[in-house]
């Protein structure tokens, strides 16, 4: 069983953070909800990009409301929001991209100054 908490530390040992994260999101939703909240329940190490942790805290704040898990307590703790007042638009969005974002971000995401697609832990 992967986790939140997994991906921090394969990214932080050189693993592609969104390999990881696709591959967290593949095994979370074939899985029961005591599962899922487990793999939810343990916060993520430190990171080096600073939108990482709150990317992470945001996807488990977004799974957690989409399948009736109550939210971790760590997605909200200080290190869980973007710094500063700049926000992290998704695929280095520019112009039009990010004002869609801007609108269809999940408000988890928002919620965090992160600006994402609204299909953002979808999978194919």
């Amino acid at each position: 069983m992967d986790s939140i908490c997994g991906i921090s530390k394969k990214t932080n040992a050189g693993g592609d953070f969104y390999l990881l994260l696709g591959d967290f999101l593949d095994e979370f939703y074939k899985t029961t909800p005591e599962i899922q909240a487990k793999m939810l329940g343990e916060p993520p190490e430190n990171m080096d990009r600073q939108e990482y942790v709150p990317f992470l805290a945001s996807t488990a704040h977004k799974l957690a409301n989409d399948h009736g898990l109550d939210p971790p307590r760590w997605v909200f703790e200080k290190r869980c929001y973007l710094p500063g007042r700049s926000p992290y638009f998704a695929c280095n969005a520019k112009s039009k991209l990010r004002l869609l974002f801007m609108y269809k971000s999940p408000a988890e995401f928002k919620h965090r100054n992160l600006f994402v697609d609204e299909n953002a832990l979808g999978r194919v």
